[in-house]
């Protein structure tokens, strides 16, 4: 217990050096990202989410075009896209699995890394039709349309910031196939972690990254789950995160001051609430839960934690009425709260790393 403590001090010590560092965006920069027609704030749902609505149990035929719809997207955007391909043993037999990896610059020192699972859970036919809407497609369209969104202004940042780079993981085999268990669960993140911790950068023009294996450029891992669901509650899980956690609640709060968060039809008519409704009514990262530092929750998260690598988990507790049930599917998302979501991880991984399109494109000098 004591070294656990130890090590997560000595993990708060090192993230004061970015707490500083993490800058509003300027009043045109956040404007300009969140001002989108009709029809643009529609895309992640549309170009994104039904395309993922389908079952995509590890191994399967469903799984492989998630896949490669995934893969296209990326290489049209001009990522830098890596597979984690592996077979492992489960209770119904060996199955594939690959882990997606996509990295906007593969050269960046340090990354900010956003996750989410792209598998859907197994189930035996005929309910075998499960799709996994807020479980988790929804939040695979979110990084989905965060990266179309933010590409073109990649190149509009502060100097001093380009050493952190956007990466992205959707990762294969997080759902059990018989029953939750430590080898039953996150196939996925559990390779990936365990191949990370054991690969070193070797070839390097950063002295910083002499030495360093793959986990350590990790600056946070932000893990996205079960989300799109009516009035979710998010709880803040950690405290070496807590900051970045209220960073969220505070951009909850500007798009509210702003008029640019979306009232459900739930809160409104099931509910009476006016259009005056405060935001402590309606606020989806609750400050005050009692799960606050209670880091029980096991998910893709956690391979990665237990390694010392600092995390954010975005999930809502409790999980939403449709967890694992068949009705899963479209008619689960709420998508006021999707248009919501989808603003503030946009604005919150644009300041984190010091995105702004309205400052002047960075150019590269030539030799």
């Amino acid at each position: 217990m004591i070294k656990l403590k130890l090590k997560l001090f000595f993990i708060f010590l090192c993230f004061c050096q970015w707490i500083d560092a993490y800058k509003q965006l300027s009043k045109g920069g956040f404007s300009i990202l969140t001002n989108l027609t009709e029809i643009e704030a529609q895309k992640v749902a549309q170009d994104f989410l039904i395309p993922l609505l389908v079952p995509r149990v590890s191994g399967s035929e469903g799984n492989l075009k998630v896949q490669k719809y995934i893969i296209d997207h990326f290489q049209t955007l001009g990522w830098n896209v890596e597979e984690d391909k592996f077979t492992d043993s489960t209770p119904i037999g060996d199955i594939s699995f690959n882990n997606i990896i996509v990295t906007k610059d593969i050269n960046a020192t340090n990354r900010l890394v956003l996750a989410a699972h792209y598998d859907s859970k197994y189930f035996e036919p005929p309910n075998d039709g499960f799709v996994g809407a807020t479980d988790s497609a929804v939040s695979c369209a979110i990084l989905m349309d965060l990266a179309y969104r933010l590409d073109p202004y990649f190149d509009n940042r502060d100097p001093n910031s380009i050493s952190t780079t956007l990466q992205i993981i959707f990762f294969d085999g997080e759902e059990a196939f018989k029953s939750w268990t430590s080898t039953d669960s996150l196939y996925g993140s559990r390779h990936l972690a365990a191949e990370w911790e054991n690969t070193y950068v070797s070839e390097t023009e950063s002295a910083q990254n002499k030495g360093k294996n793959l986990l350590n450029g990790i600056e946070v891992l932000v893990l996205l789950d079960l989300l799109g669901s009516p009035e979710p509650y998010i709880p803040n899980f950690f405290p070496t995160t807590s900051w970045l956690f209220i960073e969220l609640s505070k951009i909850e709060a500007r798009l509210y001051n702003s008029k640019l968060i979306k009232f459900t039809q739930h809160e409104h008519k099931m509910k009476g609430m006016p259009m005056s409704t405060s935001l402590e009514d309606v606020s989806y990262f609750d400050t005050d839960s009692l799960q606050s530092y209670q880091a029980h929750i096991d998910d893709d998260h956690v391979p990665f934690l237990i390694r010392g690598v600092p995390a954010l988990h975005i999930i809502p507790w409790p999980f939403p009425d449709d967890w694992h049930k068949p009705s899963d599917n479209a008619t689960a998302v709420d998508h006021s709260v999707l248009f919501n979501l989808n603003n503030i991880f946009r604005i919150f991984t644009a300041e984190y790393l010091d995105i702004d399109p309205t400052l002047p494109k960075i150019t590269t000098k030539k030799n």
